[in-house]
């Protein structure tokens, strides 16, 4: 590969130097142990989930050669299922069934009240649009050791804030400008497999710029809008994300339709982008947005 994708690595950020040298500029970021007052970070274990949501019926993904296959289980049933798999995986039996993933579902359709444990983060790292009502927009994300989502940007080209709750993942970033060395189809996948490139088959690639890093608990990761992820899970997980616009990235949002974004994407960054530029409050907006959250795309 050529020279890296840089990637800050910062103790502490505010939301102005958030701004003024990360979103602006379009730079990832990683902030470590920016949870470190919440709630969260301390209370969302494996019991407090079985006691808060067992009983809801959570989606399930794969990834198979025809795409994305969904099922269902309740939440407490599959956190048996992790704790089963990991001790197993622990006494040296790899050859146990992984169970599949928790991927990318709406934070709030298992944790309703998650605003009051993530409320010591500042809210102003998003734009004022957003408010106290940002824990809506989250997604969650709950697997086992090496969970894998292959290499794809955003959908909507929103800002990406990642944050790490429990275990480790590992991050394999590029610039959005390595699109085409990456090979993309479907709008937002690669055919690249980073842990694994076929220079033969892919040879553009060996001129992506690449770079890895590792987020633990407590850690927050910024991507700009398009940068391409590759995320594999090192430990047993929990995290969650919040794709978010600001007014300028929600234009270009809409003026990607130019450049063969979805229809449906394209639907999505129109809400938001009226909503911001309008001045309709979230709670407005969400109504419609909100399919958003369980879109699988």
């Amino acid at each position: 590969m050529s020279k890296p994708y840089g990637v800050a690595e910062l103790d502490r950020l505010s939301p102005d130097d958030f701004a003024k040298f990360y979103i602006r500029p379009a730079r990832p970021v990683v902030v470590r142990g920016a949870l470190k007052e919440c709630a969260a970070l301390s209370d969302w274990t494996f019991d407090h989930l079985r006691r808060r949501a067992g009983g809801v019926k959570t989606p399930l993904k794969e990834w198979t050669a025809s795409g994305v296959k969904i099922s269902h289980m309740p939440l407490a049933d599959y956190l048996d299922s992790l704790e089963l798999y990991e001790r197993r995986l622990a006494a040296g039996e790899p050859d146990s069934a992984r169970p599949l993933y928790l991927h990318d579902i709406p934070l709030t359709s298992v944790l309703r009240d998650a605003s009051a444990d993530l409320a010591a983060f500042p809210r102003s790292y998003f734009p004022s649009w957003y408010g106290a009502d940002w824990p809506k927009f989250a997604q969650m994300f709950l697997g086992p050791s090496a969970s894998l989502t292959p290499l794809h940007f955003d959908c909507l080209l929103t800002h990406n804030l990642f944050f790490q709750i429990s275990g480790r993942k590992r991050f394999t970033l590029f610039p959005h400008d390595d699109l085409q060395r990456c090979y993309p189809y479907n709008w937002r996948w690669c055919s690249v497999d980073v842990e694994n490139p076929d220079h033969e088959r892919y040879p553009l690639y060996r001129d992506a710029r690449g770079v890895e890093i590792v987020v633990g608990p407590g850690d927050l990761l910024y991507m700009p809008p398009g940068t391409l992820h590759h995320v594999r899970s090192l430990d047993c997980a929990l995290s969650f994300n919040v794709d978010w616009h600001t007014k300028d990235s929600a234009l270009k949002g809409l003026l990607a339709a130019m450049r063969g974004m979805p229809l449906q994407n394209v639907y999505y960054n129109a809400l938001i982008a009226f909503g911001m530029w309008v001045g309709v409050p979230p709670k407005r907006v969400m109504p419609f947005y909100k399919s958003y959250l369980s879109y699988v795309s």
